[in-house]
């Protein structure tokens, strides 16, 4: 956690580029964001609090897991690419995981991480068939990261590529975490703007009641109430939700077949499940596998297109993450305090901050598509079907951006 505190203070200021407001009924008041002569903050954000302040139970649970999956990222950040096996690939039967869940599913190796062997994301056989099954992909795929409470951040940057054709039907998806949430509510069609209320209504419940052990049953509330009914119908093929299945070594297990919505809903909430802390227990059970937030292995997981623009709610020099195309790197002067966004990460944070969120997720979003041109970048692929190479396109600032196959090579 260390590490991510080390990021550097930034405040909100006027953007070099005019983007129309995202959310009309906030109007942000920027002259009160600058920082004055004697170094104390506007008004409009609050203080964060002082490094002695007693944490609530939920922050420093929050914490400890977000520390842990800090480090696992720091260990074997890389933006290489990764293969894909071809629709034939080699199926083998997960002896271990079978034994365990009494099923003997098979499983279709889909992604060793390329610098730590002992990450294996693996996707079900069937869930590989039901991609293949899509007449028509359109690449990039977008990836959104986990986020904790910083839902609002995601669903900016969705409404700005929706607004803009960036994501269309056809356009894969990935997730894990809030970042899973997003897919599910991109693919069901709903606005973002209503699923931006939708997270008041969560933060609310939170703010008044109480968020660590109990913050999974309102989660399960409120997408059952804004979820439609055929969700996981429209999610299957496209949406990647990541989760971490534990055994005698965390394994990043890839779900994006779902049999029905309570199916889907199962699956994001397991995506979410930070243990003590969206439910007073160690684990959630997942399609009898043992598992916990997708984040610890999947922080951004692979699309199933052949390029992936990945969207990270948190500012990524102190994650050591490289190839990141939308965050809040993308405006450097216009975030809050790192201490700020973690603390709304993982409690409730009030309505306005939610708004403002929102509005920089739109905002950051415009700053990555100002360096990429829709026409320029959008193409179709035809179906997923066959091998490929799965490549990360980073922001203009990135360390690296891979355009082609070409560049595997170089890279």
């Amino acid at each position: 956690m260390a590490s991510l505190c080390s990021l550097p203070f930034l405040l909100p200021k006027p953007l070099p580029f005019s983007s129309r407001n995202p959310n009309p009924r906030f109007v942000p008041i920027r002259a009160k964001f600058r920082i004055r002569a004697d170094g104390e903050r506007g008004r409009n954000w609050p203080r964060p609090p002082p490094e002695t302040e007693k944490k609530s139970l939920a922050v420093a649970t929050g914490e400890l897991f977000l520390g842990l999956a800090s480090l696992l990222l720091r260990s074997r950040s890389t933006t290489a690419p990764v293969s894909v096996p071809p629709g034939g690939s080699e199926v083998f039967q997960d002896r271990e995981e079978a034994s365990f869940s009494g099923k003997g599913e098979s499983i279709a190796s889909l992604v060793e991480d390329p610098v730590d062997q002992e990450v294996i994301w693996e996707q079900r056989l069937k869930d590989l068939e039901a991609e293949k099954e899509r007449k028509k992909v359109t690449s990039p795929g977008f990836s959104f990261s986990a986020a904790g409470l910083l839902f609002p951040y995601h669903l900016g940057v969705a409404q700005f590529l929706l607004e803009k054709g960036y994501i269309t039907e056809t356009t894969p998806l990935a997730g894990s975490s809030a970042g899973a949430i997003v897919c599910a509510v991109i693919a069901s069609g709903n606005s973002m703007q209503d699923a931006l209320q939708a997270t008041k209504i969560l933060a609310e419940d939170c703010r008044l009641k109480g968020t660590a052990f109990r913050l999974g049953a309102v989660l399960r509330d409120v997408l059952s109430n804004f979820l439609p009914d055929d969700v996981h119908i429209k999610s299957s093929g496209r949406v990647r939700v990541a989760i971490t299945q534990l055994f005698w070594r965390p394994k990043g297990l890839l779900v994006d077949q779902f049999d029905s919505k309570e199916d889907l809903i199962n699956a994001v909430f397991t995506s979410s499940f930070i243990p003590g802390y969206l439910a007073p227990r160690p684990a959630t059970i997942f399609r009898n596998r043992l598992c916990i937030d997708g984040g610890l292995t999947l922080f951004m997981p692979p699309t199933s297109a052949s390029e992936t623009v990945r969207v990270c709610a948190f500012p990524t020099n102190g994650l050591g993450l490289n190839g990141i195309g939308i965050s809040p790197d993308c405006n450097p002067e216009n975030r809050a305090t790192p201490r700020q966004l973690f603390n709304w990460a993982l409690e409730p944070a009030e309505d306005y901050i939610l708004d403002k969120l929102y509005e920089l997720g739109y905002l950051d979003a415009a700053v990555w598509a100002d360096q990429n041109p829709v026409d320029s970048v959008l193409k179709d692929e035809g179906s997923t079907n066959g091998s490929r190479i799965v490549k990360y396109l980073g922001s203009p600032n990135s360390s690296q951006i891979m355009e082609d196959e070409g560049s595997m090579n170089s890279t």
